[in-house]
């Protein structure tokens, strides 16, 4: 309980003063941080030296991202809009998750395969600009993704 009430004060610690701080690049929105941290793990899955270690990389960053928006979910409303948005996106890297462990219909990713899987999830996430999030929803579960991953 204790940590939960730190990490919403870190949270809301880190909000303001994000809020208040004037933005040294403009360009770089939490967005592009999140796709970025996309491009990250798949650089980490890509240097992983065995195909279980890959496996073990995907799914604690696939997991750790459906968490950081459950949690974002808990910690603040959301417009119907964003709350549409953080669905799809759970959505999405749920199915990767499926396909990833074969799951729920999907044969699960060969071993020789799970680099090209991994450029697959970033391309996806990539492409997913047609979720509509706020920027406040976006910084909030940027902040949890980088606290939980």
């Amino acid at each position: 309980m204790r940590s939960v009430s730190r990490l919403t004060g870190v949270l809301a610690l880190t909000v303001a003063m994000l809020a208040a701080a004037p933005s040294a690049q403009a360009d770089v929105t939490p967005r592009e941080k999140l796709k970025q941290h996309v491009r990250d793990m798949v650089q980490t899955v890509k240097a992983a030296p065995t195909a279980p270690k890959k496996r073990a990389i995907l799914d604690e960053k696939l997991r750790g991202m459906i968490e950081a928006l459950n949690r974002a979910e808990r910690m603040a409303p959301f417009s119907l809009q964003d709350q549409k948005g953080i669905d799809a996106l759970r959505t999405r890297l749920q199915e990767k998750l499926d396909e990833l462990h074969g799951q729920n219909g999907y044969e699960a990713v060969p071993a020789g395969q799970l680099n090209t899987f991994a450029d697959y999830v970033q391309q996806d996430f990539e492409q997913a600009d047609s979720i509509t999030i706020s920027l406040t929803s976006a910084l909030l579960i940027l902040i949890l993704v980088i606290l939980l991953v």
